[in-house]
């Protein structure tokens, strides 16, 4: 139960209130890693354009350690929220260095994307670390559902729905900026 109008706000409290977006920040680090894994020569690309001097399989440990973060987050919740928070942090980090040294290169954070990395994208990664930091007080996002089978459907649901939305921000909205820039121009 959430703290009424003028009782202190507890950390469990706000794990509660972060439970719903921490489930959306793995579930995408979920989709993210299992598509650099499946298609990692977008990220190779990225990395290489963020001047990153790496192996070519370290594409594919990014996802397999997106996924593995995401999926941990969402299982156990608690200290994996840390190891979320510390992945979007780097990730922030990546993109930012990518805007600055090689904005036209496709960021690849959803795989095989096109999609150029962009200003809400560093925000969006920056919340993630936020809402991470939140939850790492509580449980498993899943935990609250328990024995109701219809809430849990219903979260799901709506988590997917917002892993969309910010797919459709990290990839539409770069292209859909471009293209009003150029009808502009």
């Amino acid at each position: 139960m959430l703290p009424g109008i003028g009782e202190p706000v507890t950390d469990s409290a706000l794990a509660a209130l972060a439970a719903g977006p921490f489930a959306v920040a793995c579930s995408l680090l979920v989709v993210a890693g299992g598509r650099k894994l499946v298609q990692p020569a977008g990220a190779r690309a990225a990395i290489a354009g963020a001047g990153l001097p790496l192996p070519k399989w370290s594409a594919g440990a990014v996802g397999a350690i997106e996924l593995a973060a995401g999926g941990a987050g969402i299982a156990f919740g608690g200290r994996a929220a840390l190891a979320v928070a510390l992945l979007y942090f780097a990730l922030a980090g990546f993109a930012w260095r990518l805007l600055r040294r090689a904005p036209s290169t496709p960021c690849a954070c959803l795989g095989s994307s096109t999609a150029t990395v962009s200003r809400p994208h560093v925000l969006i990664d920056l919340g993630a670390v936020i809402v991470a930091l939140t939850a790492a007080s509580g449980a498993s996002p899943l935990a609250a559902l328990g024995d109701r089978p219809m809430a849990a459907v219903l979260f799901v649901v709506l988590v997917a729905c917002c892993v969309q939305l910010l797919a459709l921000t990290l990839d539409a909205l770069p292209a859909l900026a471009h293209a009003v820039k150029e009808e502009a121009a």
